[in-house]
């Protein structure tokens, strides 16, 4: 479990130096664009398609190199509020996640919530709130130790580096799917935000003070020019 805390808290405080970096660098307004907006409303729905077979391993480190599965495979992102006024987050997958056998996989959320007027997604000269939703599974043979099998969930505030909820076990995921509900509470009540999603692969269990070993799939597409500063 210690070692899972740290690999948690390492992935949360890049996410918070490189969005510092993306600021600065101004990642292209065409980018920007593809975010997409949510609005809390009792049908509130928003999702993002992506192209099915577009895995690639991109490394970020000298590591085993894994074999990619339909798990890993991304076909689309949704947000969704449902009855009981928790907020649905949904990734659709080419495989069974659960049947993960080696390694960490993880599933990242990035939330970026406009503190301004407008609906513009664009955190450009804009005042903002970063979350991430960051959900990781450990298989069974993934020699990060029997008691840190399955499925885990931590929310981590980037704009004042803190965890809203700490790391915290959950249960196993629908088949094809990734999906987790929390109270709206643990990313500031907002009335909108926009979101990024992507999938990544850890396989070594002895250095978790780095980020992931690859990066595997995201969406939108358009981000690839994000993503690919992200874990530069």
């Amino acid at each position: 479990m210690q070692q899972i805390h740290i690999s948690i808290i390492i992935l949360a405080t890049l996410i918070a130096l490189v969005l510092f970096s993306f600021l600065i660098t101004k990642v292209p307004s065409n980018n920007t664009g593809a975010l997409v907006n949510v609005f809390q409303q009792q049908d509130s729905n928003s999702k993002i398609k992506d192209v099915e077979n577009d895995t690639k391993l991109v490394a970020l480190h000298n590591a085993i190199v894994p074999e990619i599965q339909g798990y890993h495979d991304i076909l689309a992102a949704e947000v969704n509020k449902i009855n009981d006024n928790k907020i649905l987050f949904t990734i659709e997958l080419a495989g069974d996640a659960n049947t993960n056998e080696k390694y960490e996989t993880v599933y990242l959320w990035l939330i970026y919530i406009s503190t301004t007027d407008g609906n513009d997604a664009s955190p450009i000269d804009k005042e903002f709130q970063l979350y991430t939703l960051i959900i990781p599974n450990f298989g069974a043979n993934s020699n990060f130790g029997n008691k840190e099998t399955g499925w885990y969930l931590a929310i981590f505030n980037n704009t004042n580096n803190f965890y809203t909820l700490p790391l915290s076990k959950i249960s196993d995921m629908p088949t094809n799917k990734v999906q987790v509900f929390i109270d709206p509470i643990f990313i500031g009540n907002p009335s909108n935000f926009n979101y990024l999603v992507s999938s990544m692969i850890r396989v070594n269990n002895t250095f978790l003070d780095k980020s992931p070993d690859y990066f595997v799939d995201f969406a939108p597409d358009s981000f690839t020019s994000f993503w690919k500063h992200w874990f530069k």
